[in-house]
């Protein structure tokens, strides 16, 4: 039986934070032992004063400032020695109630750091799948005569932006979904156009109907969908320009995921790490605050040989970027150095080198001259590659082959 630990880090994420805790007291624990910690960054919200005053059986620490998600979690991640592993579960989450055993079964080897649920968005979801050999663009979509293209969200099998009017697919099997209530959908009808002559299977994943689409457009008209969960994360990967990011994600759970797997890396928002991991990597990098610290501990570890397996039987849910939002400046910065920093640290000399130079011509180029802040980071980032090389037992070359496309 397994002793684990589970951190919850808050800052005003009040009844949300509450909801979390909550779920997790119903974990189904089959003689594990579960110790829940509540770390909070200095939140002006009520939830220590209740966490305190309605579940006694949580241990809660309090942060003097906002340390972000880095430093925060930090803080529940020392003094390990009588625990077997550490489950990071975000405060915007929620857990069913077997989430936890499958988790502990998987992290078994002696070799596997970590261990990925299938993290799922907070939302049920009706969408229409394109399966199409050559690019096909959505230019528009109506649900029961309403326009539901505004609120609709596009997987990354389709290209970031709009162009031409429409958003292209940029490989087969490209979905476009849009969150529902309940209630039944009489029709759904899409608007779809080609640069020259396609053939496409559109459908809702469980059926399809088959249409020639060409630059004048194609209109299919569906019915009878069913509503579908949305993944955000089933492990992540290695991706084509250096960069981190979640398998599967905005695609609908059709179950293409539904297998175990191995994956380059694992997600904080939901994640059990087994404790001897984290005693011989180390923790996060405190100078990250949020975005890309999972990735980067992921990346260290790999480099010292340990594995990471994503194990489907284990669900949680997630409300993504309910604390920041994708399009704000605050993102973009950190997000943006973090990665940088990260190949400072793991990738060849070649990538680290391009990271830096790159930070300086972007900022300037955009003038953007706050941005060049990152190279106050660069020099402990510097020691810390020459750290992790000395104690790697992985080459890059070994790292790279989990490259992959998008």
């Amino acid at each position: 039986m397994a002793t684990v630990r589970v951190v919850v880090l808050n800052y005003n994420g009040g009844a949300v934070t509450m909801r979390c805790l909550e779920a997790l007291l119903l974990t189904e624990r089959n003689g594990h032992v579960l110790e829940i910690v509540l770390v909070d960054n200095a939140s002006e919200d009520d939830v220590v004063a209740r966490v305190r005053a309605e579940h006694p059986e949580i241990r809660v620490v309090v942060n003097a400032t906002n340390e972000g998600f880095a430093r925060g979690c930090n803080v529940a991640l020392e003094n390990l020695d009588t625990i077997d592993f550490v489950a990071l579960i975000n405060n915007d989450t929620i857990v069913e109630p077997g989430w936890l055993v499958p988790l502990v079964a998987a992290a078994q080897p002696d070799d596997v750091g970590a261990v990925c649920p299938k993290l799922l968005l907070n939302t049920w979801a009706r969408m229409v799948r394109i399966d199409a050999a050559e690019p096909v663009g959505v230019r528009a979509l109506a649900v029961d005569g309403t326009d539901a293209l505004a609120e609709a969200r596009f997987d990354e099998r389709f290209e970031p932006t709009m162009r031409a009017g429409a958003r292209w697919t940029r490989r087969s099997g490209a979905s476009v979904w849009w969150p529902v209530d309940e209630g039944d959908v009489s029709e759904v009808v899409v608007d779809l156009v080609a640069a020259g002559s396609a053939h496409a299977d559109v459908g809702d994943g469980a059926s399809a109907t088959s249409v020639t689409v060409d630059a004048g457009g194609t209109t299919v008209a569906l019915r009878s969908m069913g509503r579908r969960r949305i993944i955000n994360s089933a492990g992540c990967a290695l991706y084509e320009g250096w960069m981190g990011g979640d398998r599967g994600f905005l695609e609908p759970d059709l179950g293409q995921f539904d297998a175990p797997a191995e994956v380059f890396a694992w997600s904080g928002g939901a994640v059990l790490l087994k404790a001897a991991y984290l005693r011989d990597v180390g923790l996060f990098d405190p100078t990250f605050f949020l975005y890309y610290e999972d990735f980067d501990l992921s990346w260290r570890g790999r480099s010292k040989g340990w594995r990471y397996v994503y194990e489907p039987a284990s669900v949680v849910l997630h409300e993504h970027m309910h604390s920041s939002s994708a399009d704000s400046e605050f993102h973009r910065f950190w997000n943006d150095r973090n990665r940088r920093l990260t190949l400072v640290k793991n990738a060849r000399a070649k990538v680290a080198v391009r990271a830096v130079v790159g930070a300086v011509v972007h900022s300037v180029r955009a003038r953007r001259f706050g941005d060049l802040r990152i190279m106050r980071a660069v020099p402990r980032a510097m020691r810390e590659r020459r750290r992790i090389n000395r104690e790697r037992t992985v080459g890059m070359t070994e790292i790279e082959t989990w490259m992959t496309a998008k």
